[in-house]
């Protein structure tokens, strides 16, 4: 089985400066955009379950949250057909709650999700964080799929990457395919080593030549300052065949980072 996954920080779906009027929406073209990668699973983070005042703000601020929305067909195939046709299964894990409104990460699936559960791995109060955890039934059986965004602080990161090897241990059979990836700030690498040793893991760096290609095996991918490590993917029970990071002018500006896709397909034995 072959599987392209795409880890993406969205950035809540708009840019700009918070709380000015030069803020502009994202939300549209990122659809758009991740719907053309033909990914089998999207991993998300930064996503908007509901955000009341960007709702009053922006004229074309969609009515459902951000992972139902962005799981329905682009706005092209919507003229077209002139109804959202679903095409990605979705689940949201809320993490940051606010009076106005919450966002956390999301898994979007073209399989089944058999079920989520989102654990709590906030550190303090000022970051509040989290792993969503889904099983998704694709044609060679359960895969376990876990989408991570960890803090900004070292220490903290080191904490919360404790708390998904417990979790990993505790919930994901020791022989079961899994894929873990997400925003880990890990710029200074630290936390690679601890999940290969804790759960038996491997990397997936980036390929590709020249100047961009051996900044981004040692790390990813802010759109502004590509050789700070920060969204990752792990798995294990799969070979990668290619991984790239997305530049262009097609991504410009639709969030601070920049999505990562891996092609994988399932090792002997699974």
């Amino acid at each position: 089985m072959k599987l392209r996954i795409a880890s993406y920080n969205i950035h809540k779906g708009v840019m700009g400066l918070k709380g000015l009027k030069r803020q502009s929406l994202t939300i549209h073209a990122l659809r758009d955009q991740l719907h053309s990668l033909g990914a089998d699973l999207v991993f998300l983070q930064e996503v908007q379950g509901r955000h009341d005042r960007h709702a009053g703000r922006f004229e074309h601020w969609p009515e459902d949250s951000q992972h139902d929305f962005l799981s329905k067909t682009p706005s092209a195939v919507d003229d077209l057909l002139g109804h959202s046709s679903q095409r990605y299964f979705s689940a949201y894990g809320m993490n940051a709650v606010y009076p106005h409104g919450h966002h956390g990460n999301a898994l979007l699936s073209k399989h089944p999700i058999e079920w989520s559960r989102n654990e709590d791995v906030s550190d303090h109060r000022l970051e509040q964080r989290g792993l969503l955890h889904c099983r998704v039934n694709t044609p060679a059986g359960p895969v376990h799929t876990l989408v991570a965004h960890f803090g900004l602080f070292k220490r903290s990161r080191i904490r919360q990457a404790s708390q998904l090897v417990q979790h990993v241990h505790a919930h994901v059979p020791p022989d079961a395919p899994l894929i873990i990836a997400g925003d880990f700030n890990d710029w200074q690498r630290i936390i690679g080593p601890e999940l290969e040793a804790g759960i038996g893991v491997r990397e997936v760096l980036p390929q590709g030549n020249g100047f961009l290609g051996r900044v981004f095996r040692h790390g990813s991918f802010p759109c502004r300052f590509p050789v700070f490590g920060l969204d990752r993917v792990f798995c294990r029970g799969f070979e990668a065949s290619s991984a790239q990071v997305l530049s262009g002018p097609a991504w410009a500006g639709l969030s601070d980072h920049a999505p990562f896709v891996v092609d994988l397909t399932l090792g002997a034995g699974h």
